[in-house]
């Protein structure tokens, strides 16, 4: 009985013993130690560099290079390799097609070396762009956004900025601008809204404003006026001289026509200006022609500057030809009540008899002659300005322009 206590125990702490040791084995910190262990003596006896024979060296052009080091640079380089694929070429590797986009913070010096399609992060961490990017920054399509999550501009890109197609955007997401783009700016051919929706442009733009042909639109998407823009607004001079059915082709907004007899005086306040037209001595409407255009505006855009001082206009224009007060005609006195319907500027209307034919035609039977104004005219490339205010003050109401007959007689 003794001798078989004895052998039982004996092979009970044999096989306690293999237990305990199994368990250990299989332990995770175990088994992660081991692991740990094998990678550094692994790299320690790569990155151990030191030769000790002459075995230990290639012969490279006369050089001798230890073999390890040698080693140790292939397997650098092969790691940084592989890992540059796998951030910029993710579809690459399995599991990775399709879906995956990597995004970087705007500031990170790995986006520097990123290609293709990735996300970008704002300072605040908002998701600021989506789209291709190439040496750092935004080249091909891609997608702006603000910090509220609304598409600032969706389009091409080049060196991070708007170019060629494109569409912009207001800041609460509403389309604004649609067409071709040079380094930001609207360039080209596009079409442009107005904040509410509605279309307010199409046509050629230069430098973000309208500039060549195009047309403009009321706030329901019918066309007001077809012609020549330039610094974002009307060529006001290009309607002189035409007849007025060529300016009926042009102008298709609302209009009233006031008619005395001598002249006519047409009212587009679609575009803020006002046609002098005179007939040539013909009968029939062919004969009338624009003599000069009226502009309601209280500054004169020059070189892409506003002006509405005479004291800058002077400045920019040289010495005036003219200046001085008189009695208002009946163009001036239109547009200084046109004027006042805009912003009160001559402290109320000026008295005209007329009587109403039509909504659009209104006869002019009699005008108050008395009015007076103050003129402040300028000569510039074969044009009049003449600048309309009250009481010789710096600021104006409004200007007009003609064809400048004293330079043709000089000429």
């Amino acid at each position: 009985m003794n001798l078989l206590r004895i052998m039982f125990n004996a092979i009970k702490a044999r096989f306690t013993s293999l237990v305990t040791k199994f368990r250990m084995f299989t332990q995770k910190g175990f088994i992660l130690a081991r692991i740990s262990s094998a990678i550094r003596n692994f790299f320690r006896k790569i990155f151990s560099v030191k030769p000790r024979d002459k075995d230990d060296y290639y012969g490279v052009f006369g050089w001798l290079i230890s073999k390890k080091l040698a080693f140790a640079i292939v397997i650098i380089v092969g790691v940084l390799s592989l890992l540059y694929t796998y951030v910029n070429y993710p579809s690459l590797f399995p599991g990775k097609k399709g879906g995956h986009i990597k995004t970087y913070s705007y500031n990170s010096i790995m986006l520097k070396f990123a290609k293709g399609e990735v996300r970008i992060k704002g300072k605040s961490g908002y998701l600021a762009y989506e789209g291709n990017v190439s040496k750092g920054k935004c080249n091909g399509t891609g997608t702006l956004y603000n910090p509220e999550g609304n598409v600032v501009y969706q389009g091409n890109f080049k060196n991070s900025m708007y170019e060629d197609e494109g569409t912009f955007y207001y800041s609460d997401g509403t389309m604004h601008y649609t067409g071709q783009f040079h380094e930001n700016l609207f360039s080209g051919a596009g079409t442009l809204y107005r904040e509410n929706g509605s279309l307010e442009y199409k046509g050629a733009f230069a430098l973000g404003m309208k500039e060549g042909e195009g047309t403009l639109y009321d706030t329901g998407h019918n066309a007001v006026f077809a012609g020549t823009f330039t610094q974002d607004e009307v060529k006001y001079s290009e309607l002189l001289g035409i007849g007025i059915q060529d300016l009926a082709q042009a102008y298709t907004g609302n209009v009233v026509l006031y008619d005395s007899g001598l002249e006519r005086v047409r009212v587009m306040s679609d575009i803020d200006a006002l046609t002098v037209e005179k007939n040539d001595g013909k009968s029939v409407d062919e004969g009338y022609k624009v003599s000069s255009v009226y502009v309601l505006h209280d500054y004169i855009r020059i070189g892409g500057k506003d002006y509405s001082s005479i004291s800058d206009i002077t400045a920019e224009m040289g010495n005036p030809t003219y200046e001085g007060i008189s009695r208002a005609t009946l163009p001036e006195v239109i547009s200084v009540n046109e004027r006042n319907k805009i912003k009160e500027t001559f402290g109320g209307t000026v008295a005209i008899e007329t009587e109403q034919q039509y909504t659009e035609y209104v006869t002019v039977k009699a005008y108050d002659t008395e009015y007076e104004v103050y003129l402040v005219s300028y000569s510039k490339d074969g044009l009049v300005y003449n600048f309309v205010t009250r009481d010789g003050r710096n600021d104006f109401a409004f200007y007009y322009i003609v064809q400048d007959d004293l330079n043709d007689l000089n000429q």
